[in-house]
């Protein structure tokens, strides 16, 4: 969870006082571990931040949990990442895009390939 995520939470319940789901959820939040934001400046969108903050490749390997259709169109479209979403209440690991898929064949075939 990067910072820009936090802040949107804290900003959500301070402004959703009465929501009890979000007051819970922001409760749980504090609890986890925040990882510095790449881009620079203050905050940002938090769907920017996390699409910035896993850039062209994860090289830090992280994976998104959203329910977010938005959000997941554009991971998939990065296709590095590995998203992970929520229908009725079962969490559910999402198909690997094609950019993905096309990856992990090239890998395979490298592996198959003699070495000198």
């Amino acid at each position: 969870m990067t910072k820009c995520i936090m802040r949107d939470l804290e900003h959500a319940a301070s402004q959703n006082k009465e929501n009890l789901e979000l007051k819970a959820t922001l409760k749980a939040a504090k609890l986890i571990h925040k990882t510095t934001c790449n881009h620079s400046g203050g905050c940002i969108d938090p769907d920017e931040c996390i699409i910035n903050f896993i850039g062209k490749r994860n090289e830090e390997k992280v994976f998104v949990g959203t329910n977010d259709s938005n959000l997941r169109n554009s991971l998939r479209n990065i296709g590095v990442v590995p998203i992970f979403f929520f229908r009725k209440e079962v969490l559910i690991m999402d198909q690997p895009s094609d950019q993905l898929e096309l990856k992990m064949q090239i890998k395979e075939k490298l592996k198959l390939e003699p070495t000198i």
